[in-house]
């Protein structure tokens, strides 16, 4: 159980993060996210994406074409995919985990939840997941907002009435072992079933698993995996926050 002082703490630390992270970053995302070069930019790479052209150049094509900034090309990167994959991919989302092994790829879903927290552009591809425009994963801005992320995460996952969780973790970040010790103490706290894998390759075995239900937003491990994925950071945002985050499929002219 979450203590009265635990709560109070873990409030002022939430209005800390979103007011001093987010007083710039949410405007620039906003106004990065609906300039007319970025949604023409947005159509054009879906429309390259439709046809099979390769993705990388694609994107250098397209960001050198409309001037895009780095932040914009990572969100058309991670955003935009062809019309067939995004359909593949929206049909296997389910938000019903009542009875169900949830196998979760931490760090997929922790850093999502902490680049919103940290004022980064989180957006909704038109696969129909939510990623944000955060730095390659490997090492953590600020390390004191994992607790928040941590508690956050059980909030969400408490009420799902889930079975089991099992959060895999990869053992190349920094400080992965106090993370797990973190992600520990929420689930006690929480009276969670589950466990928590360190691992030197967890989007290798996560690629493995053939039941229960993923939770993820890698493009790779869902296109892996036959079963249901759960958006468990966009569902753990949308719990938390009255979250209000641009829809990428909103802006193409066609799907």
């Amino acid at each position: 159980m979450i203590t009265i002082f635990e709560s109070i703490r873990f409030k002022t630390l939430e209005i800390f993060l979103r007011y001093s992270y987010n007083k710039t970053g949410n405007k620039l995302s906003s106004i990065e996210l609906s300039t007319q070069s970025f949604i023409d930019a947005l159509n054009d790479y879906l429309y390259l994406q439709n046809r099979e052209y390769p993705e990388k150049p694609c994107l250098k094509l397209v960001g050198d074409r409309y001037r895009l900034s780095g932040n914009q090309r990572i969100c058309l990167y991670r955003g935009i995919t062809s019309r067939l994959k995004a359909r593949n991919r929206k049909s296997k989302l389910t938000q019903n985990l009542k009875n169900q092994v949830i196998h979760i790829d931490g760090y997929n879903v922790m850093f999502t939840i902490m680049n919103y927290l940290l004022g980064k552009t989180t957006f909704i591809s038109n696969d129909g997941l939510m990623r944000d425009s955060g730095a390659a994963y490997g090492k953590i801005e600020d390390e004191k907002i994992i607790f928040r992320a941590a508690h956050l995460l059980f909030d969400y996952l408490s009420g799902t009435y889930a079975r089991e969780t099992i959060i895999y973790l990869d053992t190349t970040v920094e400080n992965c072992e106090n993370h797990k010790i973190t992600l520990e103490t929420e689930r006690t706290r929480h009276n969670s079933s589950g466990t928590i894998l360190l691992l030197k390759h967890a989007d290798t075995k996560l690629k493995e698993i053939r039941d229960g239900i993923v939770a993820t937003s890698d493009s790779e491990i869902i296109d892996s995996f036959s079963g249901r994925i759960v958006d468990a950071a966009r569902q753990t945002l949308r719990q938390a926050f009255k979250i209000k985050i641009t829809d990428l499929k909103s802006l193409l002219r066609y799907d």
